[in-house]
């Protein structure tokens, strides 16, 4: 079941964000059908249901992808307004004619599965050592369990289990179930766990990482892990609608799938800058396709959002045997080359919450913990525990900004254990000492790095003794003023003219810089960019199989 946005909630959302008014659509509409005369003079056929495609039709420019969809002779499915954009079923034979329309881009409504994932190296003892490793235990000791801040977590739902008792406020199921508090997947309610569980249902023992956090449910998929990535942009959407009334102030996003846009195309990664710039925290899992270069999934590979990916604690308290786990994904990003994933925390053989009766539950017994818990592998719970992380940050700071928060988190980051900025980031996290830091005013280069040819294996041997990347990273005394040189990370470089007008769009992005020789020749066209690393296996084989969500081991 397909779900469609509220038309009445959708006007009034759109009149808000100031969209076109009537006589630049009236002037879209005019492009349009003169764009189109030309080569639909005859009008556009009937076309048979096997003829026919579901796309995202998104815009960034003056024409209306209603317009332009209704143009081609398609079907308006959903119209989103978080991004301008729409869930569409058009004729295919004119995808082509439609993505040719200036400032239109079309992506495939692909469907994304909740797909299990083998391990290349075996788990380890079941643990919840992430708590003192990441300094939660010494925070809930002193008060600050998270408590009052809101977390909303994109997933399978959440089982209104004792270990979320009051703290369970509100939800929507978008996976046509009608069930927000049913998770018959089991994804969801292990993430929620993470996060937020409070021990209740092992009688303290496994508790999450900010038990005293609220949670929300936004659930995307149902019994058989399935949905579709025009339901993914409805979540976020959903999030931003309802962010007042649930004072939500993260959302958690574990799951992802292969990027093919730039995220300045790519509808989710527009929808999860949407998110960020409205005031809610965006925590996202880097993926398990690692150690290759450039298998970040989206929308983890977007700039602004924070993106985590598994390191393996070993079951101790002690972080200095802490390993990096070869299955998280590795930077930079594709098609864009950002330097990913932002810092990594425990992701290997973690204890959380089980849902009695679901998917998982029944097909992983042994992974079954006492009576109520489970456990598992991925980098969907590294990024659970970093937005409990992020709720511990704002309980006591709770006038914090998305960008103040990922400031915290990743200028107080522990030495990561390999030192490699694209396979661990800026470090380990370090909760306690994100939540207790001072005021932080960074700021951060942008750049595209490609420091090993795309698609080759990143080793995991620790390259330093200490840590490094923190100090020439981050510079400065200002998070939102340009650099001297370079981009800033939230001033004008990234959400100005520089990121989204001109220097996309003019001679900046198109003249001789760009087309001439540094990237035409053989560095761009060879076999760097051409050959196995990025059309083999790598990306068309067994790691990329489908479109899988952030998949994760059960063991």
């Amino acid at each position: 079941m397909r779900h469609t946005s509220s038309s009445g909630l959708g006007n009034r959302y759109r009149a808000r964000r100031g969209r076109p008014r009537k006589g630049r659509i009236a002037a879209a509409s005019a492009v349009v059908v003169a764009v189109l005369a030309g080569t639909l003079a005859a009008g556009v056929p009937a076309a048979s249901a096997s003829d026919t495609e579901t796309v995202i039709v998104s815009s960034t420019g003056i024409l209306s992808p209603v317009l332009a969809v209704l143009n081609v002779g398609g079907t308006i499915l959903t119209q989103f307004h978080l991004i301008d954009a729409v869930d569409a079923l058009i004729p295919t034979a004119v995808e082509p004619l439609l993505a040719a329309l200036p400032g239109i881009t079309v992506t495939p409504d692909i469907s994304v599965s909740v797909q299990s994932t083998t391990e290349s190296t075996g788990p380890h003892t079941p643990s919840d050592a992430f708590l003192p490793e990441t300094g939660a235990t010494r925070l809930a000791s002193a008060g600050d369990t998270g408590q009052g801040v809101t977390v909303a977590v994109l997933d399978t739902g959440i089982d209104n289990q004792p270990d979320f008792a009051g703290r369970l406020i509100g939800g929507v199921d978008f996976s046509g179930e009608n069930k927000p508090f049913r998770d018959s997947y089991g994804h969801g309610t292990f993430v929620a766990g993470l996060i937020a569980g409070n021990g209740a249902s092992s009688n303290g023992q496994y508790s999450g990482e900010a038990p005293g956090a609220k949670l929300v449910s936004i659930k995307v998929a149902g019994a058989d892990g399935t949905t579709h990535l025009g339901t993914l942009i409805s979540g976020p959407q959903w999030a931003v609608d309802h962010q007042n009334s649930y004072g939500i102030k993260i959302l958690n996003i574990s799951l992802g799938f292969k990027p093919t846009q730039s995220t300045v195309l790519n509808p989710l990664d527009r929808a999860v800058e949407a998110v960020w710039n409205s005031g809610i925290a965006v925590v996202t899992s880097a993926g398990n396709a690692g150690p290759f270069n450039g298998t970040i999934l989206s929308p983890g590979d977007d700039p602004l959002v924070i993106t985590a990916g598994a390191l393996d604690d070993m079951a101790t308290t002690s972080t200095a045997d802490d390993e990096m786990t070869d299955f998280s994904s590795v930077g930079p990003t594709s098609p864009d080359g950002w330097g990913k994933p932002d810092l990594v925390t425990s992701g290997r053989s973690v204890v959380s919450l089980a849902a009695p009766g679901s998917t998982i539950y029944n097909a992983n017994p042994s992974a079954l913990i006492g009576t109520a818990n489970f456990v598992g592998s991925g980098t969907s719970f590294s990024a659970a525990i970093t937005s409990g992380a992020a709720a511990l940050v704002l309980a006591d700071n709770q006038g914090l900004s998305p960008n103040q928060i990922k400031a915290r988190l990743l200028g107080t980051a522990d030495p990561g254990p390999v030192g490699n900025p694209f396979a661990d980031g800026h470090g380990a996290l370090d909760a306690y000492a994100a939540a207790t830091a001072g005021p932080m005013n960074f700021r951060q280069s942008a750049t595209w790095l490609f420091p090993t040819r795309p698609g080759s294996t990143v080793s995991l041997m620790p390259t330093r003794p200490v840590d490094t990347w923190n100090a020439s990273l981050w510079s400065g005394t200002s998070w939102g003023q340009p650099p001297a040189t370079g981009w800033a990370w939230n001033g004008t470089g990234w959400n100005g003219t520089d990121w989204n007008g001109w220097a996309w769009n003019n001679g900046a992005w198109n003249s001789a810089s760009w087309s001439g020789a540094a990237w035409n020749g053989a560095d761009w066209n060879g076999w760097a960019w051409n050959n196995a690393g990025w059309s083999g296996s790598v990306w068309d084989g067994s790691a990329w199989v489908g479109w899988a969500w952030n998949s994760s081991a059960w063991n």
